[in-house]
């Protein structure tokens, strides 16, 4: 008889429920809107809701137990969110809430950790033994990997790869900190490099592109603009390659990893990214890190999560 984890990958957005086997296989899933607007209560309770509907037709001896990625700060010893932004909740016993409701294992950890965890199982990051990866959006997301397990520092704050600081007097993160590589790299402030240079007075068929509106640049827009082989376009990208090598670079010389697994939707942007990312890595990474070391993309897309959570069962 078939063995299944249930994880749930909880967003500031969107809700991810799947039933999963002990092989990572997605026997069934939902994705629900997570009105974040509403209190935890009620958002736990719809999540209590969506995993009855996704296990009625499995016996309960089949269910291993459950999984929960979450962002923001996690006590993963008490099965707390401490704090998430996106959510607005403080000190949420979440383990506690939906433990008494399946009688079940439960466990929680950061949204990033679970997403490096799925990968490291099922994805780009089979068979090595440590891993870093790094997700590239609206801000920078990571996980490590070492020996096998989760690394999540003394605290539970390891992998905050997005704040490792690339110019010391630096553009303003919104952590507080200046010079951090997501206020280089992620999506917003890649938007906002772009529009002060073309405040500055460069020429760019950006502007076209967006007819004028310049908040509706996007990595997307900046992607179609080197199609017209726009020379801001191909500036902004090589700045954002550059800084993220930079980072990149550091963790290398302190990790030495295997693989580093690079996801998310500015990841799409292909060697447009790749290519000075992988030229500042040469350049800065000591010789004996480097040669360990592949870069490669993450495989599982926005399945990741939801399967890494769910994995969280068998790694206790």
């Amino acid at each position: 008889m078939s063995k299944y984890c249930i994880g749930v990958d909880l967003g500031g957005t969107n809700i991810t429920i799947a039933l999963i086997d002990l092989k990572g296989k997605i026997k069934n899933k939902v994705k629900i809107s997570t009105q974040a607007g509403k209190n935890a209560g009620f958002v736990i309770k719809t999540i209590i809701e969506n995993i009855r509907v996704l296990i009625r037709d499995v016996r309960f001896s089949q269910l291993v137990g459950i999984g929960i990625g979450a962002a923001g700060q996690i006590d993963q010893a008490r099965g707390v969110i401490q704090f998430s932004p996106n959510l607005h909740w403080r000190n949420v016993p979440i383990v506690k809430e939906i433990k008494q409701e399946f009688n079940l294992p439960v466990y929680l950890d950061n949204d990033a950790n679970v997403a490096c965890y799925g990968e490291f199982l099922f994805g780009a990051g089979r068979g090595a033994q440590n891993i870093l990866c790094i997700t590239l959006g609206t801000g920078v997301g990571g996980g490590i990997i070492i020996n096998n397990k989760i690394y999540r520092g003394a605290g539970g704050a390891a992998g905050e790869i997005g704040h490792i600081t690339v110019e010391s007097k630096g553009r303003k993160c919104n952590c507080g900190n200046r010079g951090c590589m997501e206020a280089y790299v992620g999506a917003p402030h890649i938007r906002e490099r772009c529009i002060e240079k073309i405040k500055a007075g460069r020429k760019s068929i950006i502007t076209r592109i967006v007819e004028g509106s310049l908040l509706k640049i996007t990595p997307k827009v900046l992607e179609e603009a080197v199609f017209y082989k726009d020379k801001l376009a191909q500036e902004i990208w090589q700045e954002t390659g550059m800084y993220l090598g930079v980072g990149l670079a550091s963790l290398i010389n302190i990790f030495n990893p295997e693989k580093i697994i690079i996801g998310g939707g500015i990841a799409n942007a292909g060697t447009l990214i790749s290519v000075p990312l992988l030229k500042t890595i040469k350049e800065r990474a000591l010789a004996v890190s480097l040669q360990d070391v592949k870069i490669v993309r993450a495989k599982l897309g926005e399945e990741a999560g939801v399967i890494g959570a769910a994995m969280l069962v068998l790694s206790a």
